[in-house]
């Protein structure tokens, strides 16, 4: 979305937990679309550790429309911590991305956990959180619709808006008559081969 208003958009990918889908894997798709890729690019990039990407902090500091992915676990929030000393507090913003349908997407205290440690971390509140309820292949608009319900309940439990409801296009204009305009269409470029 930032890259088509022609600004300047970066992704830093730095979640390490899950090697099977990473954006570094669609390099030259997010290079077609105009956003540059900050990535580990070393031995270690597809490692289980902490290791920043060339580049990051200058990115952060020059204001730049950055995201950065990073798992929901410590080791992620040590590196959100550090890296927000280097972003203007009133651009800084953090969202929980909750699929209810894995495993530690259902426990309201584990997700109050996680809040409370990224906030901790980044000395910043959570923004917003973004509803992505599916279950990959035997996703239905039911699976979507009771999911959402959920991730608004989880939501309500912890005192934070969800921002965005995102779902492929085959169900985009069902959940947008249903939720309305927090419905955002994704395209899905991370599907091995094996699935």
């Amino acid at each position: 979305e930032c890259a088509q208003q022609n600004r300047a958009a970066v992704l830093a990918d730095l979640d390490l937990a899950n090697p099977y889908f990473v954006s570094r894997d669609t390099a030259k798709v997010l290079e077609q679309n105009h956003v540059k890729l900050l990535a580990p690019d070393n031995a270690m990039a597809y490692g289980d550790v902490p290791n920043l990407p060339p580049g990051i902090i200058g990115i952060l500091r020059q204001n730049f429309n950055t995201v950065v992915d990073l798992a929901g676990d410590k080791a992620r929030s040590l590196v959100l911590g550090y890296l927000a000393r280097f972003i203007d507090p009133q651009q800084f913003r953090i969202y929980l991305v909750i699929n209810p349908y894995r495993p530690f997407s259902w426990d309201i205290e584990e997700i109050r956990d996680l809040k409370t440690m990224l906030e901790s971390y980044a000395r910043h509140l959570i923004s917003g959180i973004i509803s992505n309820p599916h279950l990959v292949e035997a996703t239905d608009f039911e699976v979507i619709e009771q999911g959402h319900l959920r991730v608004e309940y989880i939501a309500a439990q912890l005192g934070v808006p969800v921002t965005q409801l995102t779902v492929t296009d085959g169900f985009h204009e069902q959940a947008r008559l249903r939720f309305g305009e927090m419905v955002k269409k994704i395209d899905l470029y991370l599907r091995p081969s094996w699935m």
